[in-house]
């Protein structure tokens, strides 16, 4: 739980008569992260040949385009055994030219609907034209229109004395006729100008003939499409199923392919090297004998290399290894501190905010942006600039995990404003258990204290992590970073008790030996640059008084808000409606900066005075080689649950 999962390399011989079986079977179980062969092993393999990577690909570009063509259809799963039966399969359906042709007629009727719509919305743009339209367009001249605006006078000034043209004047619009060599020039002065210009399309009749013969023409474009969609409706409820089935086995056969470069051989046997988590070692030899019948040798590598971390945390905490991954991702050997964050981050982010009004504020905030962004309305309201720059900012899973970890410090502020009687900055008719503004130094004192606690544990669990990996000696300066940062607490208690710091206060030369001591174990450990980081450990624990610091900012800031609110209503009516509108968009500033600090600053506490006594990072994520099944069924692997 607080240490990734132990992974171990392996190198896996097989007779090469196995090796497409066991590629599919390691695809399945999704157990192995297939490396490149260790240098031994190259020096007596040769690559790996696929001899059918064209004929695999040809095929799924085929099938690729026919399942892209077809219309979706429910799809069952099949036993496909092989390549062969696949290509045998591919090459029984008959349908790729007709569906092509179905698909060309489709593109043509659709560009003639779209066609026949620009005639109808340029002629209904013309409504009060009465004219027949032949004498808009000829062998020597073109039409073009313009909507009206305000900003049209000075453009067709312009283009009647630059140009030899006919200017129509229409209730929504205008018409320019020109000789046809006069178009770039109108063209030049409408793009310098800004304006859009329509083109006139060749029309006979009147408005009400043309509208009518469009519309006709409409009408029996989308019968023959209802007739094309019918066609192709009967193919695919045929075909799309097949198709489906083999278009996802060729996708897994050319995902197959990609992993042949790491792969080693003789003229009969196979090599496949990889990582895997120690404890389904048993469950992939197993299934390997089965496949093999025995003929298969699974042998654990000895390596120096730092094996890829596959971090194992609780269901409950699983949601803040995003944040982990964010800052670095533990190294296998190392501690994971995905529990801890997920501990204490809530913790600091609730103390921060501390309102009870704040705090249902965000979980409803929480809830709202989650299910927004699981499921987008037809229509947004939110203007698309501000979209467009929250999009470039962060992504939306990535929104949707800040807000899970704002929900339980949401509920923690909740509670804590309950405690304190902040609602808002206003407080309900009862006694609060505990005074924010009355109660600062105990609130100061309680923040130091935890910073304490986090420092000195980090200082523990980097000891602790030193000698799980064996590193004696960095075990050693951890401890000695310990001894000093007690050793300097227990001096700044007694400056701050007012109690005597010289010999005759056995808890200051306790503090003082446990420095010296602490300081001896650091030289003997770090050397004597590390000395430097003495001033770092003390600006850390009190550090944690930011706490108090953004919880006192953001009461008191609420408190003045509400209080000119109040005083306002003593006052006239313009006095009251600004006072609301200080209430208003002052509680709203102060909601987004408890917000942003809460998050940031609960955060920064936590990566910065917490994860560097112990945590390194700098590891790879463990990524084995899967494959994903949706329209045919597994080969080998019935009951073995992925992870």
């Amino acid at each position: 739980m607080f240490l990734p999962s132990k992974i171990e390399k392996i190198r896996l011989i097989l007779p090469k008569m196995y090796y497409d079986e066991t590629i599919t079977l390691l695809g399945e179980l999704g157990f192995l992260q297939i490396e490149i062969l260790e240098n031994e092993s190259k020096k007596i393999l040769k690559d790996f040949k696929e001899i059918e990577f064209d004929k695999i690909n040809k095929y799924g570009q085929k099938i690729r385009s026919l399942e892209n063509s077809l219309i979706k259809q429910k799809i069952i799963n099949r036993n496909i055994k092989s390549l062969k039966q696949v290509f045998h399969e591919a090459d029984k359906i008959k349908i790729y030219q007709e569906v092509n042709e179905i698909k060309k007629e489709e593109e043509k009727i659709n560009a003639s609907i779209k066609e026949s719509d620009s005639m109808i919305n340029i002629v209904n743009m013309m409504k009060d034209f009465k004219h027949d339209f032949k004498i808009l367009s000829g062998t020597r001249i073109d039409s073009f229109l313009m909507q009206k605006s305000k900003d049209n006078n000075s453009f067709i000034s312009l283009v009647k004395k630059e140009i030899d043209c006919e200017c129509i004047e229409l209730e929504s619009a205008y018409i320019f006729t020109i000789e046809k060599h006069n178009k770039e020039k109108l063209a030049n002065l409408a793009n310098k100008e800004e304006i859009n210009l329509i083109k006139i399309p060749e029309m006979l009749g009147k408005i009400e003939e043309i509208t009518e013969i469009e519309q006709t023409n409409i009408k029996k474009d989308k019968e023959r499409l209802l007739g094309l969609n019918k066609k192709l409706e009967k193919l695919s409820k045929k075909y799309y199923g097949l198709v489906a089935n083999l278009k996802e086995y060729l996708d897994i056969e050319i995902k197959k392919t990609s992993i042949i470069p790491k792969i080693g051989s003789t003229d009969y046997m196979t090599v496949i090297e990889g990582w895997i988590e120690s404890k389904k070692i048993p469950v992939l030899e197993e299934n390997l004998n089965k496949l093999t019948r025995e003929q298969s040798v699974l042998e654990k590598i000895k390596t120096k290399e730092e094996p890829p971390t596959k971090m194992e945390n609780p269901v409950s905490f699983k949601l803040y290894e995003f944040f982990i991954k964010f800052y670095s991702i533990p190294k296998s050997s190392e501690i994971d501190p995905t529990i801890f964050f997920g501990i204490a981050f809530p913790i600091f982010f609730g103390l921060m905010v501390g309102d009870a009004g704040y705090g249902a504020t965000f979980l409803l905030l929480s809830f709202w942006l989650i299910h927004r962004i699981k499921h987008p309305p037809k229509t947004s309201h939110i203007p698309r600039k501000l979209a467009k720059f929250v999009k470039t900012i962060i992504s939306k899973n990535s929104l949707v995990m800040i807000m899970k970890a704002i929900i339980p410090g949401s509920i923690i502020a909740i509670a804590l404003g309950i405690i304190f009687n902040e609602y808002f900055g206003f407080a309900l008719p009862y006694t609060s258990l505990f005074n924010v503004t009355k109660n600062v130094s105990t609130l100061l004192l309680i923040s130091g204290w935890i910073g304490v606690a986090m420092v000195s544990f980090g200082f523990v669990l980097g000891a602790l992590n030193s000698l799980y990996n064996k590193k004696f000696k960095k075990a050693i300066g951890r401890v000695g970073w310990l001894l000093v940062a007690w050793g300097i607490v227990i001096v700044g208690l007694a400056v701050l008790h007012k109690e005597s710091i010289g010999f005759s206060n056995l808890e200051a030369v306790g503090s003082y030996i446990s420095i010296v001591i602490g300081i001896i174990l650091v030289l003997r450990s770090e050397g004597t640059q590390s000395l430097m980081e003495i001033p770092s450990v003390i600006s850390h624990i009190l550090s944690y008084t930011r706490l108090v610091g953004i919880l006192l900012a953001s009461v008191i800031l609420a408190q003045v808000i509400n209080l000119i609110f109040i005083s306002s209503l003593s006052g006239s009516i313009p006095i009251i409606i600004g006072g609301a509108i200080i209430l208003i968009f002052g509680q709203l500033f102060n909601i987004v900066i408890a917000l942003f600090e809460g998050g940031i600053q609960g955060a920064r506490l936590i990566y910065v005075e917490f994860f560097s006594k112990f945590f390194d990072g700098n590891g790879n994520l463990f990524k084995p080689f899967k494959i994903e099944r949706k329209n045919t069924a597994n080969m080998y692997v019935k009951n073995v649950k992925k992870t």
